[in-house]
């Protein structure tokens, strides 16, 4: 999300006459936009060009940098960005500017929940404070007397809190497959493909969609030559990899027809790139392994305390701090059966451990769901949001055998981890889970069809690209499957983007 600023160009006033920057009526920096709107000589003698509250710490920090959306056309004056819920807004002071010295600026106020109906001139040493929970009407009257313009002026307050996770019950979906008595589900994103792999102990169906958010899922059944390992399930870019009964590692373009590797793994940790990696258990030791082997690559033990199962998926991210991309796992069990709370990275090349655990709250953790997803930090100073990357841990088995309902986050890249508060957390009615498979899809928003976004008035730009959060399926206390798709999103993510 782009962080915006407001920005007012006061040109002379033979040049406004011309024409104003967009952003006088909507929320657009003018090197986005290259649309102007015209005024009449009339209409410039009484045009607001800021309007902004007083700083008031005992109402809200920062207070001042709250920005207002001017729209001269329709005569409104808001803040696109609400403010947080429980603000009070009934004693704010105001600074207005208008682009012309005007006779008279007064605020009408009624159906206030403090303040008296009554009018109150507006002048810069101005003292009186405005209740804002009813109709603010503020009438601006030019200096000769001949032009009057009226704003309606709203300071607008989120219902619910922004920076909250959430995951209506609503769009809750059965999962692909759920149906079919499986014993055995997996999610993969394979390509530009989302396919659910279920097996019922004879027989498998693949499930195939182009977005997680799809109604209709395409079934077809997959004759295996094998007993499939399915919680092994992986996928890169061109091609599916699954461990059967035995270990041996088997492949697919397709997903329909399997061959063998020729290689036999203990487990699969994840796909980089075109490789996936394992473990490969031998006589002595544990040992590194992938397929295809990368030029140059030599098997090595694996290090002390590293997870050789049932560590969460392996995310692949950028990473601001290596030139390589950054795949990431969770927990686990070392080979001598311990379960782990550490993070490990590998760079494409080579392990190693990511966490610092004197100044982590990550449990030890087997079977997780790892993804990258967002959280929303404040601007020092300002009352604005920047969106930043975050990783998500979910679900999964603690290590005395029961299941975590708790969320944990690192905004640090994996070297430290808090534990979610209750504005993220997963939601009361969805199951404790092991084992499920998040994905982030974006998706196409609008301001007039979204719920959860402030009402605001028509912009240049009226839909956004919105994350959303798909939690597949997962196993319950018993290892029975789970026959849920759940959908969630950071609410804040649903409003319109203002900055």
């Amino acid at each position: 999300m782009t962080n915006r600023h407001p920005l007012y160009i006061l040109l002379a006033l033979t040049m406004v006459i011309l024409s104003l920057p967009a952003l006088l009526s909507c929320n657009k920096d003018s090197d986005d936009d290259d649309s102007t709107y015209t005024y009449s000589t009339s209409q410039l003698t009484t045009l607001v060009t800021g309007f902004a509250l007083q700083a008031d710490s005992k109402v809200l920090d920062n207070l001042d940098s709250v920005h207002f959306t001017i729209d001269y056309n329709k005569g409104l004056i808001y803040n696109a960005d609400s403010l947080p819920k429980g603000t009070d807004i009934t004693a704010l002071k105001v600074v207005v500017e208008f682009l012309n010295t005007v006779k008279s600026a007064e605020f009408t106020i009624t159906g206030a929940t403090e303040q008296s109906d009554t009018t109150i001139s507006y002048t810069t040493s101005m003292t009186k404070s405005l209740d804002f929970t009813g109709n603010t009407i503020l009438t601006v009257t030019s200096s000769d007397g001949s032009q009057v313009k009226t704003y309606d002026v709203k300071v607008l307050v989120h219902k619910e809190n922004p920076d909250t996770l959430i995951w209506p019950k609503s769009w809750r979906r059965d999962l692909p497959g759920y149906r079919y008595t499986a014993t055995g589900i997996k999610a993969v994103k394979h390509g530009d493909l989302y396919r659910v792999m279920n097996y019922n102990g004879i027989e498998s169906f693949l499930f195939t969609a182009t977005s997680p958010n799809q109604v209709t899922w395409d079934k077809q059944r997959v004759n295996l030559p094998f007993i499939p390992q399915i919680p092994s399930l992986v996928a890169t870019d061109d091609a599916l990899y699954m461990l059967d009964a035995d270990g041996m590692l088997y492949t697919s373009l397709d997903g329909f027809e399997w061959t063998s590797c020729g290689v036999t793994w203990y487990s699969i940790l994840g796909a980089y790139e075109d490789r996936v990696l394992g473990i490969v258990k031998g006589t002595d030791a544990y040992y590194h392994d992938e397929y295809p082997h990368s030029e140059g690559f030599t098997s090595s033990a694996v290090e002390e305390g590293f997870p050789v199962c049932h560590s969460s998926g392996m995310i692949v991210t950028d990473n601001t701090w290596t030139v390589s991309q950054q795949a990431m796992i969770v927990g686990g069990q070392d080979s001598q059966g311990n379960v782990l709370s550490d993070v490990w990275g590998f760079d494409g090349i080579h392990w190693g451990k990511i966490n610092n655990i004197h100044s982590s709250s990550l449990p030890a953790l087997t079977d997780a769901t790892l993804f990258s997803y967002y959280t929303y930090k404040a601007l020092s100073g300002v009352r604005r949001y920047a969106r930043q990357e975050t990783w998500y841990v979910m679900g999964g088995k603690l290590a005395d055998g029961t299941l975590n309902s708790n969320i944990y986050l690192s905004n640090t890249q994996g070297i430290t981890w808090t534990k979610g508060d209750s504005t993220i957390t997963q939601a009361s009615f969805m199951p404790k889970f092991y084992g499920a498979q998040a994905f982030v899809n974006f998706e196409t928003l609008t301001a007039a069809g979204t719920a959860g976004a402030p009402r605001r008035v028509a912009t240049a730009v009226t839909s956004w690209e919105c994350p959303f959060i798909y939690l597949f399926g997962g196993y319950n206390d018993q290892g029975v499957p789970l026959p849920y798709l759940w959908r969630g999103v950071y609410n804040r993510m649903t409003h319109y983007p203002v900055y």
